[in-house]
C-alpha cells in the first residue's frame, strides 16, 4: 500500500476545502475525519496490553515495533478495502487533531507526506468566532478555559500554539512537508495546486478544479460551507479585519508578528491599515446573488411542491433591489414587475451571501432580528422557503 498523505493545519484554515480538492484527483481518496493519530494511540495501548504481553522473549524495543506493525495492519486492512471500492491507489487524512499526534504518526508512517496548510491569523480567528456563536470545537475548549473573559484571545492563542507546532514539524521534516497557504489556493488555484500534486507524485489533472464541487465526496466532519459551495471562493480572505485588534492581548502581538513574517504575510498593522480595501472585497454584487438565488430555486422547486404563494426578497442594503418569486404553480416564476406579495423577507445582501456560503445560520439571523418577515409567522413554511433558496 502507498504511504499516506496527511493534511495538517489549525482548525478553520480551509482543510475541508483542501480535502475536497485532493479527493477529486483520480488517484487519491480523502475521506472525512478519521482521527488516525488518536486511533494509532488507542490501538497501541490495546496491543501493548495484550499481544505484546505474550511475547516474553522480545525486548521492549521489539515489542514496541510489533505493536506499531500490528496497529498499521489493522488500519491498512480497512483503508485497503476502502481504496479498492474507490478505485484509487493513495489515501489522505485531514483530521486537524492529528496535529497533536505528529510524532506518533511519523513513527508509524515514516515515509508519509504532509501538506502543511496555513491561513492568516486574523482570518482564522474570525472564522473561529463565527463558529463559536453556536458551539466550541473540542480543540478550542482548552484555549477558552485559559482565556474565559476574552474569546478573541482564546482563538488567537489557539492559532499561535498550533501554527508554532506546525512550523516546528515542517522544519524538522522538510523532505516530507509541502507548505501551502489558504490564500494561495483560493487566489491562484491552478498554479498552487499543480505544485502540490507534483509533491504528491501524481499527475496534474486539467479538469480537477472543475470537478471539486461537481462530484460527490464522502460525508464527514468539517466545515459545512464547503458542502454548499459551488466553486473555490476567495471572498473569505481578509474578513479578519472585522475582528477588533484591541481584543488581542499585548503579550500575543510579538509572537503573531514573528509567525506572520515567517509565513510571508505582511505585518498585523498593514493588515488593518488595508481594512477599507479588504472590506471592499467582501461586498457582494446583488445581481450575481440574484442569479444564484434563481438557479437554486429552479433546482430545488420540485422538492417543495407544497410551498405556494408569491414571495418577495428585499435587499435592504441595495436600493430598489428586489427579487419576486411566484410559487403558485409547479414551476417557479420570477416576476420583474413590482406586484403585491403574500410573503416578504427583508435582509442585507451580505447576510444572504453568508447564508449561501454556510457562514451564517438563517434561523440564528432571524432570531436576532436581522431578517424581517411579513405575511407569515409559520416557522415550518419559513424553513421550507429557506431550504428552497439555500439548499
Amino acid at each position: 500500500m502507498c504511504d499516506p498523505v496527511f493534511i495538517i493545519s489549525c482548525e478553520r484554515s480551509g482543510s475541508t476545502m483542501l480535502r475536497y480538492i485532493v479527493d477529486s484527483h483520480s488517484e487519491i481518496a480523502c475521506p472525512g475525519h478519521l482521527y488516525i493519530g488518536q486511533l494509532c494511540d488507542s490501538l497501541n495501548i490495546l496491543l501493548t496490553g495484550t499481544l505484546a504481553q505474550n511475547q516474553k522473549e522480545l525486548s521492549e524495543v521489539n515489542k514496541k515495533l510489533l505493536v506499531i506493525s500490528e496497529t498499521k495492519k489493522i488500519i491498512e486492512n480497512v483503508i485497503a478495502r476502502y481504496l479498492i471500492e474507490k478505485n484509487k491507489s493513495t489515501w489522505c487524512e485531514k483530521t486537524p487533531m492529528n496535529l497533536e499526534y505528529l510524532d506518533l504518526l511519523n513513527e508509524h508512517y515514516p515515509n508519509a507526506k504532509y501538506i502543511c496548510l496555513y491561513r492568516h491569523c486574523m482570518d482564522v480567528v474570525h472564522s473561529s468566532l463565527n463558529l463559536s456563536k453556536y458551539r466550541f470545537l473540542p480543540e478550542h475548549v482548552p484555549f477558552v478555559q485559559r482565556n474565559p473573559g476574552n474569546i478573541i484571545a482564546a482563538m488567537t492563542e489557539n492559532w499561535l500554539e498550533k501554527t508554532e507546532k506546525l512550523l516546528k514539524f515542517e522544519e524538522s521534516h522538510p523532505e516530507q512537508c509541502f507548505r501551502v497557504k489558504y490564500e494561495s489556493i483560493v487566489t491562484k488555484p491552478e498554479e498552487t495546486l499543480a505544485k502540490l500534486f507534483e509533491f504528491l507524485d501524481v499527475y496534474w489533472e486539467e479538469d480537477l478544479i472543475d470537478k471539486v464541487f461537481r462530484i460527490d465526496h464522502d460525508k464527514g466532519e468539517g466545515d459545512g460551507r464547503a458542502v454548499l459551495s459551488k466553486k473555490i471562493r476567495k471572498d473569505s480572505v481578509g474578513k479578519g479585519v472585522e475582528v477588533p485588534k484591541t481584543g488581542i492581548p499585548e503579550k500575543f502581538l510579538p509572537k503573531i508578528e514573528k509567525l506572520l513574517f515567517e509565513l510571508d504575510y505582511g505585518s498585523l498593522d498593514s493588515y488593518y491599515i488595508n481594512k477599507e480595501i479588504q472590506l471592499e472585497k467582501i461586498l457582494v454584487d446583488s445581481n450575481l446573488l440574484k442569479i444564484r438565488l434563481e438557479n437554486a430555486i429552479k433546482t430545488n422547486r420540485a422538492n417543495f411542491p407544497l410551498l405556494k404563494g408569491i414571495w418577495k426578497i428585499i435587499f435592504t442594503d441595495e436600493s430598489n433591489s428586489i427579487l419576486t418569486i411566484d410559487l403558485s404553480e409547479k414551476e417557479a416564476v420570477f416576476v420583474n414587475t413590482n406586484i403585491q406579495a403574500d410573503f416578504t423577507l427583508s435582509l442585507p445582501t451580505t447576510l444572504l451571501s453568508d447564508m449561501f456560503d454556510g457562514i451564517r445560520d438563517g434561523i440564528e439571523a432571524f432570531s436576532q432580528g436581522e431578517i424581517q418577515v411579513e405575511g407569515t409567522d409559520d416557522k415550518d413554511k419559513l424553513i421550507s422557503f429557506g431550504r428552497l433558496v439555500l439548499s
